[in-house]
């Protein structure tokens, strides 16, 4: 294993001795830090409507590129898989939901250095844990005063949108359903 260096080995010191606790999730920086270093899991909610359509959200930011993606959520320290759906289903979608308890599928996702970034490998490596998941009877979106190209904003799909987020073709064999015929030429 490597050995750190002494500069290192004062600033994981400090770290142990900040009283950190993970089960809140960390700060942006530390989080961003360790997520540069190790692949970080990560849950995603395959959500399917009565019509068979698919809901994606907007991802825009600075680490993915502006594009439609399955709702998800990075796990936090001590948590189960169930508890984090639940919370990624509230943040990104305003409500509970009910789960499968076995996971379509899981993937290593190495999106890679992202060299437009001061810190290249931040965010660039998770295990993605894929589970199908449905709404509440009655389930509305409501995006608020969100637009279509605010991040965060949720729509009903038929067909993966062209610009799907990349990264996220590593469930294309679980999202054939929702590949346009002129999308597999």
């Amino acid at each position: 294993m490597k050995q750190f260096s002494e500069k290192e080995a004062r600033a994981v010191e400090l770290l142990r001795n900040a009283g950190i606790d993970g089960r809140d999730g960390l700060p942006e920086d530390l989080f961003l830090l360790i997520s540069g270093l190790i692949p970080l899991p990560n849950v995603d909610l395959l959500v399917v409507n009565k019509r068979g359509q698919l809901l994606l959200t907007r991802r825009n930011d600075r680490f993915f590129e502006k594009s439609w993606h399955i709702p998800g959520g990075c796990m936090r320290y001590g948590e189960t898989f169930e508890h984090r759906v639940q919370e990624t289903a509230k943040r990104e979608l305003g409500c509970s939901v009910s789960m499968e308890p076995q996971p379509l599928a899981v993937r290593s996702v190495v999106r890679g250095p992202n060299l437009q970034q001061p810190h290249p490998n931040e965010r660039g490596h998770t295990v993605a844990i894929l589970f199908r998941c449905s709404l509440p009877d009655g389930y509305e979106i409501d995006n608020g005063t969100r637009t279509e190209e605010d991040n965060g904003y949720c729509k009903w799909f038929t067909y993966l949108p062209d610009d799907f987020m990349s990264i996220q073709n590593v469930y294309l064999d679980v999202l054939h359903p929702w590949i346009a015929k002129e999308n597999t030429k």
